[in-house]
This record gives structure tokens, sequence and C-alpha cells, in this order.
């Protein structure tokens, strides 16, 4: 018995000391880019959590023959593809944005949450979150009751923005609008028509014009029924890469969520593109 609690400490200091190795790793990085991102040639693939920052990262890395640095426990000061929810900074190298409808971020993001409460890969990230749901609901919270619970959730998003980059949704989006160098493609153009997606963001990040057999490749080899071994839109609550689609929101918005995402969000929402007026809400 000795000897299983000790191998539990043990396992658990691992965690901690690998979960301060990423933290550090990231902050260095973070500074990294910003003085010699652009010397160096580095380029990053950035947006809101669960916006599909990710994949975006993917498809850049195979179109510029470039690695993608995953959970990496050292500063990365290479050239690659930085995977990054970093607010706008004028001293950033070349970047890609990707733009996801606010409504599928929040409903993407309550999944990742409740779904990091269980895993043990980050203690202190599941132990806050875990801390924020006890806050939120009480002790009789149930993960399960999405509609009961989104609510509270996105009032919270919108107004603490407890996340790593400090700002909501539509901030981060206006943040990275409109900037030089800086390449746009959204979630739901990537899943309808990737190819033409990314050669336009490519284009207008670098200037160039991208190799379309290699936008071709990287589209083909990162395709969501290949990176999570099941078609796009069947759903795998366990899984980082839930579902995959566009419009899910619609399965688990109230009439009240929907309602305190538009006193936050409304205007931001049509003007980028994903309702044309805030009468969406009314439909609910």
């Amino acid at each position: 018995m000795t000897n299983v609690v000790g191998d539990d400490e043990r396992s658990r200091a691992t965690l901690w000391a690998e979960e301060r190795l990423r933290r550090y790793s990231a902050a260095t990085t973070h500074r990294i880019l910003a003085r010699r991102g652009r010397s160096l040639g580095m380029w990053m693939g950035v947006g809101f959590p669960k916006s599909g920052t990710n994949w975006l990262c993917e498809l850049m890395g195979t179109t510029l023959g470039l690695p993608v640095p995953v959970d990496y426990q050292l500063p990365i000061m290479f050239k690659a593809v930085v995977h990054s929810h970093y607010t706008y900074n004028p001293r950033f190298p070349r970047a890609i944005y990707i733009r996801r409808d606010g409504r599928d971020v929040m409903t993407s993001f309550y999944f990742y949450w409740t779904r990091a409460t269980q895993m043990n890969k980050n203690p202190r990230f599941s132990r806050g979150i875990r801390e924020i749901f006890d806050e939120l609901y009480g002790p009789s919270f149930d993960p399960a009751d999405v509609q009961g619970n989104l609510p509270r959730f996105i009032e919270y998003q919108m107004t603490v923005a407890p996340t790593t980059i400090g700002v909501p949704w539509h901030a981060h989006v206006r943040d990275w609008w409109d900037r030089p160098d800086v390449g746009h493609v959204t979630f739901e153009g990537l899943l309808s028509n990737p190819v033409d997606e990314m050669v336009q963001a490519l284009r207008a990040a670098s200037g160039e014009e991208p190799r379309r057999d290699l936008v071709e490749l990287a589209v083909q080899r990162h395709d969501f029924s290949n990176s999570a071994g099941r078609s796009s839109g069947e759903e795998d609550r366990r899984a980082f890469r839930r579902k995959g689609a566009s419009g899910d929101w619609r399965n688990h918005f109230t009439r009240e969520a929907a309602e305190v995402f538009d006193s936050y969000a409304g205007d931001d929402l049509v003007e980028f593109g994903y309702a044309d007026d805030r009468s969406w809400v009314e439909s609910l």
C-alpha cells in the first residue's frame, strides 16, 4: 500500500513539474515570437480557444513544410508554426487567424471544460475549472445538463474572461481584425472549401502565391476523419476534437443562452457574418 501511495505522489509531482515547464516554455516562446520571430522565419496560427486553431496549424505546417511543436516543454526558437491564442502584437511574425461562430465556440468551450475536470494531464487547470464550476453551479452541478448550464457559463466567459488570453471571444476577433501580415480563415470556410480558404489566407499573410498542390495535400492529410478517426459531425464528448462541425450550438442553446450571448456580442455576431441581424434570438 505504501508503494502505491508513493507511486501516486511521484506521478502527481511529475505532472506538476511538466506543467511548470510548459508554462515557462510558452511564456518564453511568446517573448521570442515578438523579438526574433520575424528574423527566424516563424509563423503563428492564432485563434480564440476552441475555434479550430490546432487544425489550422496542422494545415499551415504541411503547406509550409514547417514543424508544428505540440505540448512542448522547451522554448521554441526556430522556424516553425507556433500554435497560440495570444492577443495581437505588431512585432509578431506572419500569422493566420481563424474565426469561428461564437455560439459554437461557447458550446465547444463548455464541453472542453467539463472534459478537463476528468483529466489529470494539467492538474492546476483541472482544479481551477472544478473550482469555477463549484462557484457557478454549486455542489449539485450536473455537467450533462448543457442547456441548463450554458447561460451562466456564457455570462462567465463574457465577463470574467478566465482563459489564458484574458479577453472574450468578440474582443479577441476584433483585436486581430485587419492587421498587416495576417491572413484570415473561418472554421466554417475550412469545412466547406478548405483549399481556397487556405490559399487566400496564406497569400494575404505572405504576399506570395502558395503552392496549391501542397495546400491540397495538407487538407487531405488533416481532414477531420483522418485526425479524429470518425466523420465530421459524429460526436465524442471524451475527445479533444469532439464533433468537428458548425452549427452545433442550435442543439444546446436555449432562449436564455441566446439572450445572454446576444447581450454581449450580438452586434459583433452580425458584423462577423454569422447572423443577418439580431433577430436570431427570437427564433429559439
